[in-house]
């Protein structure tokens, strides 16, 4: 599972980069970049059960406003 939220946040640093007015359109993406970089460079610290309540709680919620952004883009 950490690998894919490794993924996500390196998407989102990409487009951070790339399209900048997509980027503000996802809510907590600069949180989402640091949660990818604590994963990245300090996974021994990582709380498992943290990463499964993000897991949980926050990603049905970027599900549903990558699926919005989609939709509008057509």
């Amino acid at each position: 599972m950490e690998r894919e939220f490794t993924i996500i946040g390196e998407a989102l640093s990409a487009l951070s980069r790339s399209a900048p007015e997509l980027f503000t359109s996802i809510g907590h993406a600069r949180r989402i970049i640091d949660f990818r970089n604590r994963l990245a460079h300090e996974y021994a610290t990582v709380n498992h059960a943290v990463v499964w309540a993000i897991a949980d709680r926050d990603v049905p919620v970027l599900r549903r406003e990558c699926a919005e952004l989609l939709k509008q883009l057509g």
